[in-house]
């Protein structure tokens, strides 16, 4: 299996953006590899997934792609006090990466997106803003509620946290019933009659935002949105989540060789 390190210079954040790629042993097919974009979760860096679990494995033995890029505490947002990391990931990486590697599908039924913690909301809201793109989502813990989390935390909890927060949205009454307000956003899009891409999640019971999170899904589901969730014992890590790859890769469609 290949492992790519890219370090690419990016306009939309004024500097270079690290990405790491997984690219499968066996030769693509005509329409390309089937491709999953992975985000990390906050804290943390494109090495995440690689790091803490078998991702790289059961990629390989499934034909599957996968790009990790850094995001960094960004949500990937167009950042209130910061970076452009949402417009250099949809309108700046996407199509760079496809003309560096042809052998990546850029048809629908062969994208999909995924994240851990916020690596979930940065998978769904890109998944809900050009569904056209994805035909599925999945979330490891995301953090899809995210006018909740930010009403819990900006100015209350851990400062720190609340200030990575307050850099990337500003406020909660600032995104809520906007385009980075998840449940706005789908509702917007199924006004428009955009067919939605279908969701997965996974969250261990004796994680902390097993609340907000299974709440959250049990909304989109109920909005009409085709949602699979999953729990099972487990905190908010890899130890749960590395579980639930295979599964996922399964949810995806996905066996040796590619898309069913």
């Amino acid at each position: 299996m290949a492992f790519i390190e890219l370090d690419l210079r990016s306009g939309y954040l004024n500097s270079h953006e690290e990405v790491w790629m997984i690219l499968p042993d066996e030769k693509p097919p005509k329409d390309g590899y089937p491709v999953l974009w992975l985000f990390h979760g906050a804290h943390q860096d494109c090495s995440e997934w690689v790091r803490n679990s078998s991702v790289e494995r059961f990629a390989n033995e499934r034909g599957l792609a996968v790009i990790m890029p850094t995001m960094l505490h960004s949500y990937g947002m167009d950042m209130k006090y910061g970076a452009d990391y949402f417009s250099m990931v949809t309108r700046e990486l996407w199509p760079e990466l496809h003309w560096m590697f042809p052998c990546l599908s850029q048809k629908k039924e062969k994208n999909f997106v995924a994240g851990a913690s916020m690596g979930g909301y940065i998978a769904y809201k890109w998944a809900l803003t050009c569904p056209e793109q994805f035909a599925k989502a999945g979330g490891f813990a995301g953090s899809i509620d995210i006018v909740s989390v930010l009403h819990k935390h900006i100015g209350k909890g851990k400062p720190d946290f609340g200030h990575y927060l307050e850099n990337s949205f500003g406020s909660p009454e600032a995104i809520e019933h906007t385009k980075d307000d998840l449940f706005w956003l789908a509702a917007k899009q199924q006004k428009a009659g955009k067919l939605l891409p279908e969701c997965w999640m996974v969250c261990g019971t004796e994680d902390f935002g097993y609340g907000l999170c299974k709440a959250a899904c049990e909304r989109l589901s109920g909005m009409g949105l085709d949602v699979t969730w999953l729990e099972d014992h487990g905190e908010h890590n890899f130890a749960i989540w590395d579980r639930y790859i295979e599964p996922f890769f399964d949810w995806l469609g996905l066996w040796k060789g590619g898309v069913r």
